[in-house]
């Protein structure tokens, strides 16, 4: 009995005897190998799909490459060829005669604007191109019965496929002369310098829109104002490769706020909207008939603006008598590079002002004090306007011969704002020199 159980718990235990069991392995590895043989083929298929997948999408992009190549290529050497090829558009001349009582009310009329054209007027521009903001100066060096001279400083750029490539924060451009006959007639606006360009672009304005495209915006009339862009030397003359047609409409009158002379200003101004090339462009004018200066052209669809934030002109014996009756006296016509205590030679006329003004009072002793906006950090702003400062007092002593006993230099860096520095204008009236009479 008991070796009939133990068989029989054996049996039950065991599963099946070794003669029911002896083909399971087998069958199990058929099984094994068939699955195994199934799951490597759907393997190898989805491998040969991805192979395939990817070879197309290579494909796709080799072609989309070549051709994106293949066009820029063939408009480079297109516009290589044509410009090598060109014609000049335009001859070089000079600008042209005017008759006499023409040029003679031209003349009077730009000296007795509000913002009086003659030599060493100084506009401060804030540029914008593709968000980022350059401060420019535009002088007026001679103004006579033919032209008015133009040089512009600032950072230079350079583009590269259309973006920035590189900037030169220190660069004097080519003289620009606008003919008198233009600034009477003309209806194209040249805004951009360049070190290779005609002085003389005929048919054009630079700091303003023409007499005549004024007075048309003045009577609720449509008014021409194209663009040009983008010139190079060729042949006798010169050629360019933007020639945008602009029309515009008055919107009305406005005031344009901006720093004139060290003091906050709102000048008189006509804002007109119109459209260059199918973008929409906004301008502001100062209202003056015999003076109509560009204070504000923005084209947002390009990413360019020009913004003027101050107006400098000579007015005689002012720094002397702002000192002789208040002891202070703000000095908005000492410009620096960015960032930098490096004198701009725009600086030179009110140098020699004040330096006329010491040697007419021999008794008087000066701070210099610097001050700047709060872009920087205050500790950074501190030293600057501390050594903006001191090179004011080195230009005097060393080009004017001024005993460096009389003066001074003080930095406050951006700790006695006039304006919040929130705003380009706000910054601006901050970035000055003050005179203080001891």
């Amino acid at each position: 009995m008991n070796g009939k159980n133990s068989s029989s718990s054996g049996i039950l235990l065991g599963a099946l005897p070794d003669s029911a069991n002896s083909h399971a392995p087998q069958k199990v590895k058929k099984r094994r190998s068939e699955h195994g043989g199934t799951a490597a083929r759907v393997m190898f298929v989805f491998f040969l799909i991805g192979v395939l997948v990817l070879f197309l999408l290579l494909r796709g992009c080799y072609k989309m490459a070549k051709s994106t190549y293949d066009s820029a290529h063939k408009s480079f050497s297109e516009a290589n060829a044509n410009r090598v090829n060109s014609k000049p558009k335009a001859k070089t001349l000079r600008c042209p005669n005017l008759d006499p009582p023409l040029s003679a009310s031209l003349l009077k009329g730009e000296a007795a604007s509000a913002v009086p054209v003659k030599p060493n007027l100084v506009f401060t521009q804030i540029w914008y191109i593709q968000e980022h903001d350059f401060e420019n100066l535009a002088t007026v060096n001679q103004v006579d019965d033919h032209l008015i001279r133009i040089t512009t400083s600032g950072p230079g750029v350079t583009f590269k496929a259309g973006k920035i490539d590189h900037i030169n924060p220190s660069t004097t451009f080519v003289p620009h002369d606008v003919c008198q006959s233009d600034f009477n007639d003309s209806h194209a606006l040249v805004t951009v310098n360049t070190q290779r360009q005609p002085s003389v672009i005929l048919g054009s304005t630079h700091l303003s829109i023409s007499r005549s495209t004024f007075a048309l915006l003045k009577d609720h009339k449509k008014a021409q104002l194209d663009y040009r862009d983008g010139y190079w030397f060729v042949g006798d003359g010169y050629s360019w490769n933007t020639d945008d047609p602009g029309y515009f409409n008055l919107e009305g009158p406005t005031k344009y706020h901006v720093i004139v002379n060290g003091a906050e200003t709102d000048l008189p101004a006509i804002s007109a909207r119109g459209s260059v090339a199918n973008n929409a462009v906004h301008l502001v004018v100062l209202d003056d008939p015999d003076n109509p200066q560009l204070l504000d052209y923005d084209n947002p669809s390009k990413q360019f603006r020009i913004h003027i934030t101050k107006i400098n002109f000579p007015v005689e014996d002012k720094i002397h008598k702002e000192l002789a009756d208040k002891g202070r006296a703000e000095i908005y016509g000492i410009y620096f590079d960015f960032d930098s205590d490096r004198l701009r030679p725009e600086s030179d006329q009110v140098l020699a002002e004040i330096a006329d003004v010491m040697k007419k009072q021999p008794d008087w002793k000066l701070s210099v004090e610097g001050h700047t906006d709060n872009v920087g950090g205050d500790k950074h702003n501190l030293d600057l306007s501390q050594r903006r400062a001191a090179s004011v007092i080195a230009a005097l002593t060393s080009r004017y011969q001024i005993e460096p006993s009389r003066l001074s230099p003080i930095g406050y860096g951006a700790s006695r704002p006039k304006a919040p520095n929130d705003t380009v204008d706000g910054r601006a009236l901050n970035r000055r020199v003050e005179l203080v009479r001891k």
